[in-house]
């Protein structure tokens, strides 16, 4: 029976996400920028997939608001002194289910959450997102891609390999791409930019081998 990833059991999952995907403090940095252009003082941001929270304990530093997380995993929450203070939220919920009630938001953060959807589920996102996009919310959001050129494709996705093998065990890499293979949906370029196009205007900010990020406005 076909095992897929469990995030469950990853020991220090920050640090795991930095070393799987290369550049990721620099992705970061971006969204933090990013992030700070498009926040409105004492306006609402949510992160759906926000995992232990670090994206938003991050962001808090910049911009006095009010920030929710939304993920299916109680375990990966925030931190409690996190949780103490009355600006942050965390919400043990479905992304779509969440994104289906939320009725105004600033900011929505999707940082390699929505290619784990499968496609109906994906394309109920993308909706609410685009309601939400067209109330005058910006998404920020990563995902890793493939890209439309086979061979191109394969160059990132080798190189890619070769700087993972610095930080993780050839059976390691092997056994998640294969665990991963059961749950996550990745899409192409030209699959995403469609996507994007369909719900606003989108410019990509940020890419590193096939991950990539965008700001989606009205």
């Amino acid at each position: 029976m076909h095992t897929t990833f469990n995030f469950e059991t990853v020991e220090d999952f920050d640090r795991h996400i930095a070393l799987s995907i290369p550049n990721y403090d620099g992705l970061l940095t971006i969204v933090k920028a990013v992030f700070l252009e498009f926040m409105e003082p004492n306006g609402t941001c949510t992160d759906i997939g926000c995992s232990t929270g670090r994206v938003l304990t991050e962001l808090q530093r910049l911009v006095p608001a009010k920030y929710t997380g939304v993920d299916v995993i109680e375990m990966l929450r925030f931190p409690p002194s996190l949780l103490e203070k009355e600006y942050f939220e965390f919400h043990l919920s479905d992304c779509v289910e969440y994104l289906s009630n939320l009725e105004s938001q600033d900011v929505v953060i999707s940082m390699f959450t929505l290619q784990f959807l499968p496609n109906k589920k994906r394309k109920e996102a993308f909706n609410n997102l685009r309601r939400l996009v067209s109330n005058g919310t910006t998404l920020i959001l990563a995902e890793k891609v493939f890209s439309n050129n086979v061979r191109v494709n394969s160059v990132l996705n080798r190189e890619h390999i070769r700087q993972k093998r610095g930080n993780f065990t050839d059976t390691e890499i092997l056994d998640k791409d294969y665990e991963l293979a059961g749950s996550m949906f990745c899409k192409t370029s030209k699959e995403i930019n469609h996507e994007l196009a369909s719900i606003g205007n989108a410019e990509q900010i940020w890419q590193s081998y096939n991950f990539r990020a965008w700001v989606v406005s009205r």
